[in-house]
């Protein structure tokens, strides 16, 4: 069983969806736009690969246990950093002009994390709650309802993320609630 929970957990790791969620919104734009492969490096830099090298180079200086920063303390310095890096983000879309649903999850991402960053202060949430939440509601306002696969997808990662003992129910839930509400207020009422 742990293992099928930590494929689940890979797999649908929110450096992993992010990209993916930013490639389906970019790429059946139904305007399009002719920065479309622009569009898209901005937001892999900037919400991925800039977070994925922060957190290796943590790893590698000692600063945190494992790539997943799986205690809460280690986590403060890597969602700092990646709320900066995704509300660097934003800066470009808005330059080139990028599709509101692009430029509002980027924005997403900067304050959801940011929110993150304030609880963990206090309380371990869950990363990969949040980071299935927010882009499924953002796929679901763009119009891409599959309610059943959506569905699966967040009770999987929720679960997989009991079953490691990474976290309890209360801190998926309040992951997968926190992302979807905040995600959907953001996107709806300052994008949409």
């Amino acid at each position: 069983m742990n293992q099928i929970a930590s494929m689940i957990s890979l797999v649908l790791h929110p450096m992993m969806v992010a990209p993916v969620t930013f490639a389906i919104l970019i790429y059946t734009e139904p305007a399009g736009n002719n920065n479309l492969h622009l569009t898209f490096f901005i937001t892999f830099f900037f919400s991925t690969a800039l977070s994925i090298i922060t957190v290796v180079y943590l790893k590698s200086q000692e600063k945190i246990s494992d790539l997943d920063a799986s205690r809460r303390e280690e986590r403060i310095q890597p969602l700092v950093l990646g709320t900066i890096y995704c509300a660097a983000g934003f800066v470009p879309l808005m330059i080139i002009d990028a599709a509101p649903i692009v430029q509002g999850l980027m924005f997403c991402y900067a304050v959801n994390t940011f929110l993150v960053w304030f609880i963990t202060k206090r309380w371990k949430i869950s990363i990969h709650a949040i980071g299935i939440g927010g882009p499924m509601t953002a796929l679901w306002l763009y119009g891409i309802q599959l309610p059943i696969i959506m569905t699966l997808a967040v009770i999987a990662v929720c679960t997989a993320r009991v079953i490691l003992k990474r976290h309890t129910i209360a801190q998926v839930l309040a992951g997968i609630m926190i992302s979807m509400v905040f995600t959907y207020l953001q996107l709806q009422y300052l994008f949409l």
